[in-house]
């Protein structure tokens, strides 16, 4: 299987598209977490919300406490300490919910902003570099198992322009039915990135 051009210039070229495409996937990954990490700045209010709610909650449960071994109206303050220290494990748990959902956020938007360049590269690339490297596979496999020029000389005269088969021959037609394929086959064969021989 050939993976790369055997001409220099055409390997040059599919070596530094595929270096490209691994530099554009590295620069949308780090663009992707660095969205994620300020996105997940975002959740410090929820942190501190969380902090106050716990802290308030705690002191208000720990007032309830002592206040309860307070003869006759120990009962009656405990109650309200405790009603208002659920107000403060309520703010605590809405401090909680508003990280997750930011994290979430940040999450996805980071996972988006990424992978949406990315795969809109490799949805140009992937298919071309497949499509060559299945054309150059085949292409060598029959120049190197079956020597056969003819398939590739007629190729080129269906396929090339004219001025490119003047180039090669003078007379492309003359050249092709007295069985000199070898000057219209290295037309072909460069075209994939192949040497003729």
């Amino acid at each position: 299987m050939k993976i790369y051009a055997e001409t220099p210039r055409f390997r040059t070229r599919q070596v530094l598209g595929d270096l490209a495409l691994v530099g554009w996937i590295f620069l949308w990954v780090r663009i992707g977490l660095r969205v994620k990490e300020l996105v997940d700045r975002l959740g410090a209010p929820g942190r501190t919300i969380e902090d106050a709610g716990s802290s308030f909650a705690e002191t208000l449960e720990s007032a309830a406490r002592e206040v309860a071994d307070v003869p006759v109206v120990g009962d009656a303050l405990q109650t309200p300490l405790e009603a208002a220290a659920d107000a403060g494990r309520m703010l605590q748990e809405a401090g909680t919910s508003q990280q997750d959902v930011v994290h979430t956020l940040a999450l996805w938007l980071g996972t988006l902003l990424a992978l949406i360049p990315i795969l809109f590269a490799l949805y140009h690339w992937v298919p071309r570099r497949v499509r060559w490297v299945r054309e150059a596979s085949a292409a060598h496999r029959l120049r190197v198992d079956a020597n056969d020029m003819q398939l590739f000389a007629l190729r080129a005269i269906a396929t090339r322009p004219l001025h490119e088969l003047r180039r090669a021959t003078e007379d492309p037609a003359a050249a092709f039915a007295a069985g000199d394929y070898e000057a219209l086959a290295a037309i072909e064969l460069n075209e994939l990135g192949l040497k003729a021989s």
